[in-house]
């Protein structure tokens, strides 16, 4: 191994460090609004659940309530009818089937108030990371003109400097 070798391993140990890490250990500013972007991915996907169960208890809850209109027509025919124990067995049915249905709205109305807050608080995160973009382009910004201007007074003194 010749001493450009060695030299040439030197340099690229560094390299080999957490390239997410700069050299304090503290994100760098992609590696930040990679990490926003993700939570934002995952507020966005939990807000798409909660109203996907949302809908779903909707669903079961129009199926249960089209059901309950069935067995009162049912009850209402056979009391018509003079079949007293189609009527109790098709009311007692209504009972459980009406306390299923008032469990089935509850949840549903607890899975609105949950979307409701959840999309909130998605906003006020879009928010956030929408500032912290804002100032990371101005500190890039920043960064660019200072470079600009280290090389601009690099310039003028080699110009000055026959």
């Amino acid at each position: 191994m010749g001493v450009f070798d060695r030299l040439a391993g030197a340099f690229r140990r560094p390299a080999k460090h957490d390239a997410g890490a700069s050299a304090g250990g503290q994100l760098t500013m992609g590696d930040a609004q990679l990490k926003q972007l993700a939570a934002l991915a995952r507020m966005r996907r939990g807000v798409a659940d909660v109203s996907v169960s949302r809908q779903r208890l909707d669903l079961q809850a129009a199926d249960l309530q089209k059901a309950l209109d069935s067995l009162d027509s049912q009850a209402s025919a056979a009391t018509d009818a003079g079949d007293s124990g189609a009527a109790q067995t098709a009311q007692g049915r209504q009972v459980v089937m009406a306390e299923q249905l008032a469990d089935i709205l509850s949840q549903r109305d607890a899975l609105t108030e949950q979307e409701a807050m959840l999309a909130a608080e998605l906003a006020q995160l879009q928010a956030r990371v929408a500032g912290f973009n804002v100032t990371a382009e101005t500190l890039k910004a920043a960064q660019s003109a200072a470079e600009a201007r280290q090389n601009i007074a690099r310039s003028l003194k080699d110009l000055q400097d026959p």
